[in-house]
C-alpha cells in the first residue's frame, strides 16, 4: 500500500497506508428547506467558488492535493474490457431486448461515459449513480400522478421504487466520500443530465411504463459489467482500503429492512459484509444485479400484471421461504434495537 503514484505532473508521489474520508463538503446540501431562490442563490455562491479552484488547478496556479481522494486511491478501469464484458453477458444469454431508440440511447450514453471518464473510474461512478436515481424519482412521480387523476393506485410498487432510490442514493454517498464529485464541471454535468433524463423518462412512461423499465435494465445491466470488472481489475488494491463511513453504516447498520425492499429474494437473505474497499464494491455490483432483476419483474408487471410488491409482503406466506417465521421476529427485534440505540 505505499507503492508510488503519479499525480498530474507525472511526478511519483508517496501512497499512504490509509485514505482519508472526505468530509461533509461546503457545496452539497443547504442548510435548511428554504424559498427556492435563496437556495439557488446560496449554491451558486457555493459552487462558484470551486469554479475558481479548478481553474486554478488546470492552469497550474493551485497544487491540487495529491493524496487527496480519489487520486490517492490507485484504481483504474479499462473501458474495452467493460465492453468485453458485456459482450459475454449478451453472448451468454443476458442481452436486454430493447427498443431500437431505447439501445441507440444506450449505446450513445456508453460512447460519451467512455471518453468522458477514460482514466477516472470513481468519477465514473459517481456521474453514473447521480443518474440511476432519476428513473425511481420519475416512476414515483407518475405513480403519483395517476393516483391523483384516480386512474390507478400502486402504493408496493412505489414502495418498492423508494427502496431502489434508497439504494442507489448511498451508492452516490459512497462515491462522495471518495471524491467523485470534487470537479465542479463533473457535478455540473452530471445534476443537468439529471434534470434532462427525469423528463425524458416521464414522457416515456406516459407513453409505454414497459419501454421505461426496459431502460432502466440496459442502465442497470452495464452497471453490472462496469462494476464487475472494475473490481477484477482493482481486487488486490480495494482489500487494503478500509470502507467508507457510510457504506458501513448501510450495509450493516443502517435501515436494513428498506435494503430488503428494493431486491427480488425473501428478506433478510442477504446481509452482505462490509470490511474493505473490496466489499463495498462487491455489495454495490451485487445491488445492480437486484436492480435488475427488479426491473424485469416491473416490464412482467406492466405487460402480463404480473404484481410487483416488497418482499416483505411477497414472501409473507410463502412456504419455501428458507427463514421461518421465528427467525424473521428475531431480526425484526435485532433491527430495532439498532435503531433505538441510534436515538
Amino acid at each position: 500500500s505505499t507503492e508510488p503514484q503519479l499525480d498530474d505532473k507525472k511526478k511519483p508521489v508517496p501512497l499512504p497506508d490509509f485514505y482519508i474520508e472526505l468530509p461533509f463538503e461546503n457545496y452539497l446540501d443547504g442548510d435548511r428547506p428554504e424559498a427556492s431562490w435563496k437556495l439557488a442563490g446560496s449554491n451558486f455562491v457555493k459552487q462558484g467558488k470551486t469554479i475558481i479552484v479548478q481553474l486554478g488547478e488546470t492552469v497550474g496556479v493551485i497544487k491540487r492535493d495529491p493524496l487527496r481522494p480519489p487520486t490517492c486511491l490507485g484504481l483504474t478501469l479499462s473501458n474495452e474490457a467493460v465492453k468485453q464484458a458485456e459482450i459475454r453477458r449478451e453472448a451468454a444469454g443476458g442481452r436486454v431486448e430493447a427498443h431500437p431508440v431505447s439501445r441507440g440511447l444506450y449505446d450513445l450514453g456508453c460512447l460519451f461515459l467512455d471518453n468522458l471518464f477514460d482514466g477516472r473510474p470513481i468519477q465514473r461512478f459517481w456521474f453514473l449513480e447521480i443518474i440511476a436515481r432519476i428513473p425511481y424519482f420519475s416512476y414515483v412521480s407518475m405513480l403519483h400522478l395517476y393516483e391523483s387523476f384516480g386512474w390507478w393506485r400502486a402504493p408496493e410498487l412505489r414502495k418498492v421504487h423508494n427502496a431502489e432510490e434508497w439504494n442507489e442514493l448511498h451508492h452516490l454517498l459512497i462515491m462522495e466520500s471518495l471524491g467523485g464529485n470534487a470537479l465542479w464541471s463533473d457535478r455540473f454535468l452530471g445534476y443537468h443530465v439529471a434534470i434532462v433524463y427525469y423528463w425524458f423518462l416521464i414522457g416515456v412512461y406516459l407513453c409505454s411504463p414497459r419501454i421505461a423499465y426496459q431502460f432502466m435494465e440496459l442502465l442497470e445491466a452495464h452497471a453490472v459489467d462496469t462494476y464487475s470488472t472494475f473490481v477484477k481489475q482493482n481486487r488486490e488494491r480495494l482489500a487494503t482500503l478500509p470502507p467508507p463511513a457510510v457504506a458501513r453504516s448501510y450495509y450493516t447498520e443502517g435501515d436494513l429492512y428498506i435494503f430488503d425492499d428494493f431486491q427480488m429474494r425473501p428478506p433478510g437473505s442477504r446481509r452482505p459484509t462490509c470490511d474493505s474497499l473490496l466489499d463495498v464494491f462487491v455489495n454495490i455490483c451485487e445491488d445492480e444485479s437486484e436492480h435488475v432483476l427488479t426491473m424485469q419483474a416491473c416490464q412482467n408487471y406492466a405487460v402480463l400484471g404480473e404484481r410487483v410488491c416488497s418482499p416483505h409482503v411477497a414472501y409473507l406466506n410463502e412456504p419455501s421461504i428458507n427463514i421461518d417465521r421465528e427467525e424473521r421476529r428475531k431480526m425484526w427485534k435485532k433491527w430495532a434495537k439498532q435503531i433505538n440505540e441510534q436515538e
